[in-house]
């Protein structure tokens, strides 16, 4: 390729087909697991230490059920037992909660095929312009 438009040409012509394929893709899976972690429900919880002696945490669930998870990750660490924690609940499954905010399930996913995808489409027109 002796030409250099060509060439430019070709090679933004890969990202307009990389940007576009894989921005669609991680965007629709990114959108899919937002979706999934929507609807759970804010509730109250407190940390306690269970019988083994880990650090744990429990809810009341809509079902008057007492429901219980360990408490593994690092914020629940510099609590004390007794402390008031908010747990987040899963409309499908009671027994299933959660500490971190599940508004932000899919997120990065979602910004990355955001970028790639206007890269995508950037690309796709930069690619017509150089072969006009």
């Amino acid at each position: 390729m002796d030409d250099p438009v060509a060439s430019v040409s070709l090679i933004v012509e890969a990202f307009s087909w990389i940007g576009l394929a894989l921005g669609i893709v991680l965007l629709v899976i990114g959108l899919l697991r937002g979706a999934f972690f929507r609807g759970w429900r804010r509730t109250d919880g407190v940390v306690v230490v269970d019988e083994s002696g880990r650090r744990a945490y429990r809810w009341l669930g809509d079902d008057a059920v007492l429901y219980e998870a360990p408490a593994d990750d690092d914020d629940t660490q510099v609590l004390d037992p007794g402390d008031g924690i908010t747990v987040y609940v899963s409309p499908r499954d009671p027994s299933v909660g959660r500490i971190d905010d599940p508004r932000h399930e899919g997120r990065a996913l979602r910004i990355s095929g955001s970028i790639l995808l206007g890269l995508g489409v950037i690309s796709s027109v930069v690619s017509l312009v150089l072969s006009a």
